[in-house]
């Protein structure tokens, strides 16, 4: 019988990153396995180089992407050997984490494809079914006999399982429902409902406005046959931010010393005071910028703000996006914002009337990625490599589409 490779390999990403958080505590190196998938993405288009005898062809809206991510490098870049801010090691390790979501989206496109991984779907679904009846299992073991530490919100435990922040779980079960809805096309079934369950008791308000998305996402496109406009999109957007609007006014508008607010407003001001380029990789908002302590907390007076301060830095990485003002000025965030359309503008390519359901798995992971880029660093957190390798399995109808353009 012939061995599939692809096949085989989505199969142990699907298991390595839902369960990453568990193996870690028996095999170490499993936490940098994100990491590593992000970095075979530069051997892997090595030998699709070789094998294409050095062509590499690259679509009109990829072509962008690549320009765009090319910019925010350089200036990036300039900004750490201009201000020398932060160390070369932490400016490196940051680069990773920048751009590995991109690197795994673009790694998936090249190892997997819609026609070979559907001749697989029943397979999948079995592994998939097995996952939900785990997970389901385990939170009702969790709410019954308390197994793993619970955080009480709304004067009810919020469910984490074995998940170091219940956010993991609540992308775990994103990636699980846009896989599901991709081969099982059943959002009536059991398993859908019991892993949107799930999902809902992290009690985190961005599962909940995810929630609400997936369905409406769910719902229309099963029966209109019709794929998303922009508009209605928008409309969706504003319909989440006004289901979770008393939320993002509590930590963004009307607490002045809350880090989230705080981490906000001095993005802007180091927009304007370093414009429009930012401060570098590694300086303001991300992981590596307090490995060690960038002195721009300092130069803000950031240093004394709850969650931010040099012995507690826990609440750095609640921000997305002023991470990329803060760090590549206007000009980085702008050119962020055109890759994520881009992709989008992709998205919207994949889209047939007997391929929708992949355009729905895939618009799912995007939408979830928004949102929680509101409240987590989202698209440099390693939630969001599941949900890149979705996003970029490549279609033979995108394909044809850019083609025909």
């Amino acid at each position: 019988m012939k061995i599939n490779i692809g096949y085989i390999l989505f199969i142990i990403c699907l298991y390595l990153l839902i369960f990453q958080n568990f193996i870690q505590t028996y095999i170490p190196i499993v936490k940098f396995f994100d990491e590593i998938l992000s970095l075979m993405f530069i051997p892997i288009l090595v030998i699709y180089l070789i094998k294409n005898k050095g062509k590499l062809l690259i679509k009109k809206n990829d072509f962008i992407i690549v320009i765009c991510l090319l910019i925010i490098l350089v200036i990036g870049l300039y900004s750490n050997f201009t201000y020398k801010i932060q160390s070369f090691k932490s400016v490196i390790s940051d680069m990773l984490l920048v751009y590995k979501f991109f690197m795994v989206y673009y790694l998936s496109s090249l190892l997997w494809h819609e026609d070979n991984l559907v001749k697989h779907k029943n397979k999948i679904i079995f592994h998939i079914k097995l996952i939900i009846v785990i997970l389901v299992g385990l939170t009702f073991l969790n709410y019954t006999f308390n197994l793993y530490p619970n955080e009480m919100r709304f004067g009810i435990k919020s469910n984490r399982l074995f998940y170091s922040h219940s956010t993991y779980l609540a992308a775990t079960c994103v990636f699980i429902i846009a896989i599901f809805i991709k081969y099982e096309k059943n959002w009536k079934s059991f398993y859908f409902i019991s892993i949107i369950l799930v999902l809902i008791s992290t009690l985190r308000f961005k599962a909940i406005a995810s929630v609400f998305a997936i369905l409406i996402i769910v719902i229309y496109l099963t029966k209109s046959n019709k794929k998303l406009s922009i508009s209605k999109i928008m409309i969706l957007g504003m319909v989440c931010i006004g289901l979770t609007y008393n939320q993002i006014a509590f930590y963004f508008l009307k607490n002045d010393g809350f880090a989230r607010k705080e981490l906000l407003e001095t993005s802007f001001k180091i927009a304007k005071d370093y414009f429009p380029i930012g401060t570098g990789f590694a300086t303001y908002c991300s992981h590596f910028s307090i490995e060690p302590y960038s002195n721009i907390y300092y130069k803000y007076n950031l240093n004394n703000i709850y969650g931010i301060t040099p012995k507690n830095p826990a609440f750095v990485t609640d921000s997305f996006w002023p991470m990329l003002l803060g760090q590549f000025g206007y000009i980085g965030i702008i050119c962020y914002g055109i890759c994520l359309v881009k992709i989008f503008l992709k998205i919207q390519l994949d889209y047939s009337k007997e391929n929708k359901y992949l355009y729905i798995s895939k618009i799912i992971c995007l939408i979830y990625l928004l949102i929680s880029s509101t409240s987590e660093s989202a698209f440099s957190n390693s939630i969001a490599i599941p949900l890149a390798i979705l996003i970029g399995i490549d279609n033979k109808n995108y394909r044809k589409s850019e083609l025909n353009e």
